[in-house]
């Protein structure tokens, strides 16, 4: 028996008598069952259940059960009815009373126990679960295909996927799974899921990003959007747990490989591929062969004359940033990147004309002069967070002149734990904007609030970054600090130096290189904690040289390393760290055995350290080695900066691209040459004489120290006015070009 707590009310439904007036009617006509149905229901709505079940099941008895299913069906439509109109009213209590009699009548009514589980939340009834139980098991046993509200059920869905779930995740799995056979191609279900898998993911967590993601593909197997986004929180939390997770992206990239010859999709399974390979350090001939084939992908793609490239080009416009870890050649790659840029940027704006042309009308209307207004700057970025990017453009955006520039700051993550995030958001108020995806919806607030420049921080690496910058939000646009330019011709300027790319680099760049006049980042230093190491717990002599190298599976290029072990074999009692940005470590460890082995190294030589459990924990490790090596193709850049100020020597080798001159502008900016080698022949010289020339290291350790008070790199506040000039000096070449 159900009980309720209903005041003595009738509904306010027009279409209802009074208890007296229904009870009139069947005296009157004991025949008509209708009367008994309606009495049954104001009976019930008058919180008098008994009675209402009595009324209900009287005709029954008394008149036979000849007619008792049509009678059942009337009864039930009635109910429903009710149900529906007390929700019309916001009366959930009563519609959730009336529900339940439907069930009791009609157990197998899909809609209505639907409904139930939505006024369950609503109300905070506690025997959710027991109902969604009990809709699986009608689900789970029907024969024909259940009939059913489609959006009835994504709105349950939706309310149980709230951000703090109402019930354990297990139920929810369980009901979704349920209704797949009857969802299949469902976009209203599938736009749900990914809406789920895109949230979850920009929150960081992975894994109930990659449940909603495999619920997607039972309801659409050839997605790409489930099968990449699997594969990106796949190696994401391998980058982090190593092993398995990147060995799972494997096996999906190879298996979405074989799901179709198409180029797009052929382009986005070795990438897959190749991030794996890279990050997982399982074989470098691999990455090599799936690196080569990627390059030629793209070729071909770019060189197309298809009109129709693929629906799914626009999820390519973030690739081609591998070119920096597996070769030095930006007049080739560039070329190629750019390419791809134009051509999805060509996609997307064919895919939002109407906002395009809305951003469009805004740069041709007049804005108040900036003796009237403050130039309005938005940096974006996914990375404001406890993240390289993070870090170093947080002395930047807090030495800002806040008088005299209008500054928001556009987050595409969530991390409410995260520390640095809950700086900025400190420091910037409600000129802070978290926001999520769709891109477009970012893009539309950067333009509502009439930003001048938007300055990107992440460019390749974030697919996001590089869909709003294709949309081009704001009249000028600017890629610092995070990455290599993007290549889109919506992007007007690139910042860099006068070391980090050489004169000839504007031949490869769409952007214009805007170069400042010392050093493209500027910062106030790092706070450092206390070690964990020591050589007492290395099992490493007082008198050995410590060389060291911390980077990313992505850096470590098999011929670097090669370059490395020389070194250490040619300097006697010479010991060398690497350290993984992982817990476990064995992986960077089986990855180096070999190579050592075939240069007739000792293993007793390395030592293989985890990642440290904090930024300052791992600088003021930094301090245990005498030489720091760094790597090619792809240079150190935050890592070198805090070797510099941790004042310990280091050697790099100087290439073309931007990522292979990171560390050299760095180094000339903190005065210091020994150390910088122009081929893999003064790489070597060098890493050797700085680890025989005791004198030559303290010489430089001396400069590094006394470069605190005298590098640009160490001068935040300067840096910022250096900036600030360049986006005024932007923004009037701007208005002398319209």
């Amino acid at each position: 028996m159900i009980t309720t707590n209903l005041n003595n009310q009738i509904s306010a439904n027009p279409n209802l008598l009074t208890i007296q007036e229904y009870e009139q009617n069947i005296t009157e006509n004991p025949q008509e069952v209708t009367n008994y149905w309606y009495l049954g229901l104001a009976l019930l709505l008058s919180g008098r259940e008994e009675e209402a079940q009595i009324a209900w099941m009287t005709p029954m008895l008394e008149f036979g059960e000849e007619e008792s299913e049509q009678w059942l069906l009337q009864l039930t439509e009635i109910l429903l009815s009710a149900a529906q109109q007390q929700e019309t009213d916001s009366q959930s209590q009563f519609a959730w009373v009336i529900r339940q009699h439907i069930r009791q009548f009609v157990p197998g009514h899909i809609n209505n126990l639907l409904k139930i589980i939505a006024l369950n939340i609503d109300l905070k009834i506690e025997d959710l679960q027991t109902n969604i139980n009990q809709l699986i098991a009608i689900i789970s046993e029907v024969r024909e295909p259940p009939i059913f509200d489609e959006n009835l059920l994504v709105q349950v869905i939706e309310e149980l996927l709230l951000p703090q779930p109402v019930i354990p995740p297990t139920f929810i799995d369980k009901l979704v799974e349920a209704f797949i056979p009857n969802l299949i191609k469902s976009e209203s279900i599938i736009r749900l899921l990914m809406g789920k898998a895109d949230s979850y993911y920009s929150c960081f967590n992975h894994g109930i990003s990659i449940y909603f993601c495999k619920i997607g593909l039972l309801l659409d197997p050839n997605s790409l959007y489930f099968t990449m986004k699997i594969i990106t929180n796949l190696q994401l939390l391998g980058q982090s747990l190593g092993g398995s997770y990147l060995q799972e992206s494997i096996d999906w990239a190879n298996k979405y490989l074989v799901t179709s010859p198409e180029l797009i999709r052929q382009i986005h399974g070795n990438h897959c591929l190749l991030v794996a390979f890279l990050e997982s350090l399982e074989s470098a001939e691999k990455a090599l062969q799936t690196y080569q084939k990627y390059k030629q992908l793209l070729c071909d793609l770019v060189s197309s004359e298809t009109e129709s490239k693929s629906l799914f080009i626009n999820t390519t416009l973030a690739f081609g940033h591998f070119f920096l870890y597996m070769e030095d050649n930006p007049h080739e790659n560039r070329l190629i990147r750019n390419r791809l840029a134009a051509l999805c940027q060509e996609m997307i704006w064919k895919e939002f004309p109407q906002e395009i042309n809305i951003y469009q009308q805004r740069f041709n209307s007049p804005r108040p002069a900036l003796s009237e207004r403050p130039l309005s700057i938005g940096y974006i970025s996914e990375c404001f967070r406890s993240h390289s990017v993070g870090y170093l453009a947080w002395w930047l955006l807090k030495y800002h002149n806040h008088q005299e520039l209008d500054i928001h700051l556009y987050s595409l993550s969530q991390n409410i734990y995260d520390p640095q995030q809950q700086a900025y958001k400190k420091e910037f108020g409600d000129h802070f904007h978290q926001l999520w995806p769709p891109p477009v919806t970012v893009a539309n607030k950067i333009n509502e609030d009439e930003i001048d420049i938007l300055v990107d921080l992440d460019s390749l690496t974030s697919y996001s970054n590089c869909v709003i910058l294709a949309l081009k939000p704001a009249p000028i646009q600017v890629s610092w600090l995070g990455y290599d330019a993007t290549g889109f011709p919506t992007v007007d300027y690139f910042i860099a130096d006068n070391y980090v790319l050489p004169a000839s680099a504007q031949n490869d760049y769409t952007e214009k290189i805007w170069r400042l006049p010392q050093n493209y980042i500027g910062i106030d230093g790092f706070t450092v904690g206390t070690p964990t190491i020591s050589r007492e717990s290395l099992d490493i002599p007082n008198d050995g040289i410590i060389y060291f190298s911390s980077q990313t599976g992505l850096k470590r290029n098999p011929d670097n390393i090669r370059l490395q072990m020389q070194i250490i074999k040619q300097v006697p009692n010479s010991y060398f760290l690497l350290k993984s940005h992982r817990g476990n470590h064995e992986d960077l460890q089986n990855f180096i055995a070999p190579l050592a082995e075939a240069e007739g190294l000792d293993l007793k030589s390395f030592r293989f350290l985890p990642t440290a459990l904090t930024e300052m924990e791992h600088r003021a490790n930094l301090a245990i080695a005498d030489i720091v090596l760094d790597t090619y193709p792809y240079n150190g850049a935050t890592t070198t900066l805090e070797t510099l100020w941790m004042g310990v020597p280091i050697v790099t080798r100087v290439g073309e691209q931007f990522a292979a001159r990171n560390s050299y502008t760095m180094m000339m900016n903190a005065g210091i040459t020994q150390g910088i080698a122009w081929s893999d022949e003064e790489y070597v010289e060098w890493g050797v004489r700085l680890g025989k020339d005791e004198k030559l290291r303290q010489e430089i350790v001396w400069k590094l120290r006394k470069s605190r008070q005298t590098s640009p790199l160490w001068n935040g506040k300067k840096f910022a006015r250096e900036m600030e000039n360049a986006y005024l000096q932007m923004w009037q070449r701007y208005l002398d070009s319209k």
